[in-house]
């Protein structure tokens, strides 16, 4: 399985590069800050960093990679885990100012402790046009492992699952018909309580 992520990984990044026609690949860097629920005895801070590189191909189709890492901070300790993800993403034209999409993932992620775990999710929203250079989109996320064994073990823990339920709303401003701005805030709910989080993200992507 791990093979076969690095080889979607070198396909979808050799096909941006080279991609023409209809087919239009795209770059994007994002960064966001997560706090774990008030409710949680043990606040911890998150800090993320991804680089996404795809194309954008005919019907409205996207293929794009993922790779990032996050850190987690508790106030006694800091742990780095690293994760890679693959997406396709369908979107439809219903009306001049409403676009829905869905789109499905299958990821890898990497624990400092040496253990890994897949993972899989599908997106759903609606993205609106606010303006002719402004966004609004909004939408849901179901994520789980594939392997609550390989989760378990991941995570030094026999009890939660890794399935959780995110919730986001996203400002997207173009800045011209090649580079967008955005910032998102989302809220999870989760069966483990280290998944329960708020936060915001700020990315940047530029169309080629």
């Amino acid at each position: 399985m791990k093979k076969k992520l690095i080889a979607a990984v070198l396909l979808i990044a050799a096909n941006a590069v080279h991609a023409e026609g209809d087919y239009k690949p795209f770059v994007m860097f994002d960064f966001g800050q997560e706090k774990d629920h008030e409710h949680d005895s043990v606040a911890r801070d998150y800090i993320n960093a991804n680089v996404t590189v795809g194309v954008k191909g005919p019907n409205k189709i996207e293929y794009s990679i993922k790779s990032g890492l996050s850190q987690s901070d508790d106030g006694s300790s800091q742990k780095i885990s690293n994760n890679v993800e693959l997406k396709i993403k369908k979107s439809y034209a219903l009306t001049d100012w409403a676009s829905p999409y869905v789109a499905l993932r299958l990821g890898e992620k990497f624990k400092d402790n040496g253990n890994h775990f897949y993972h899989w999710a599908v997106d759903t929203g609606v993205k609106f046009k606010l303006m002719e250079n402004l966004a609004f989109d909004t939408g849901l996320r179901y994520r789980d492992s594939i392997s609550k064994t390989a989760f378990h073990k991941a995570e030094g823990q026999d009890e939660y699952s890794y399935q959780s339920l995110r919730y986001h709303g996203m400002l997207l401003l173009d800045l011209d018909k090649a580079n967008t701005l955005g910032l998102r805030y989302t809220r999870s709910n989760a069966d483990y309580y280290k998944e329960e989080r708020e936060g915001w993200r700020v990315h940047y992507q530029h169309n080629y």
